[in-house]
């Protein structure tokens, strides 16, 4: 008998290509059940290297950005 967890869920895995490395990755039925519970429309671009890559240089360039001296906090 299959243990995959697709037979429950629904999902079986896919194999997608990373829009960074051009490399194949596989979207778990796992990984999809958790976009689909969260809402999320579609399937990631990025394989799990890539995506861990995109999002520190994401918070390295937010975390270099000057604090502007005329932002003003919601009221």
């Amino acid at each position: 008998m299959f243990r995959g967890g697709s037979m429950e869920s629904g999902f079986e895995p896919k194999i997608l290509i990373c829009t960074e490395c051009n490399e194949e990755f596989v979207f778990t039925a796992a990984a999809q059940q958790y976009f689909a519970e969260r809402g999320y429309n579609e399937e990631p671009k990025r394989c799990k290297t890539c995506h861990t890559q995109y999002k520190k240089q994401q918070r390295d360039h937010r975390e270099s950005e000057p604090v502007s001296s005329d932002y003003k906090a919601y009221e």
